[in-house]
């Protein structure tokens, strides 16, 4: 893991944790967590709509992405892009949030249950996770290259 990675996963545990904020990490950094082996590129996670203003208070001077509604590349969300020491974070609002089947086209909601979160520990920071189970069910609607991988080293599994 690249030290940019462990340094923002730092600071953002530490700001989520000081205004009492509920977030679930998901992405290619939940499935390296669970176990996968593919580079960290960002920071995905979700939190709470209720809890958007209060991110964004104290995150401003790294915004890259405005916190607006996004559909774009088979995600239909509303979410904020930050740049934190060069490593991009990815705040998703998690109410609403839909995701895209790559066969056929039709559009799921994606339910992110903060109280199924798992604590799991990365870099011996100890984090809130999406479950695996969770993770892989999205990824196989997704099934973007990425997702593929991901999807095959979490289930041991030829077949996605």
């Amino acid at each position: 893991m690249s030290d940019k990675v462990k340094v923002a996963l730092n600071w953002l545990k530490s700001l989520l944790e000081s205004e009492n904020i509920e977030y679930q990490i998901v992405g290619g950094l939940a499935a390296t967590i669970h176990g996968g082996s593919r580079e960290i590129a960002d920071i995905d996670l979700y939190i709470h709509n209720s809890d958007a203003n209060k991110v964004l208070a104290r995150v401003a001077q790294y915004i890259s992405k405005p916190l607006t509604h996004y559909s774009e590349y088979g995600w239909d969300l509303e979410y904020f892009q930050l740049i934190y020491r060069d490593q991009k974070i990815e705040i998703g609002l998690a109410q609403n949030t839909k995701i895209q089947s790559a066969l056929g086209g039709s559009w799921h909601q994606l339910e992110i249950d903060f109280s199924k979160s798992v604590v799991k520990s990365y870099e011996g920071i100890e984090l809130q996770v999406i479950p695996i189970h969770q993770l892989v069910k999205y990824k196989r609607i997704l099934r973007r290259e990425v997702d593929l991988i991901d999807i095959q080293q979490l289930t041991s599994s030829s077949a996605p």
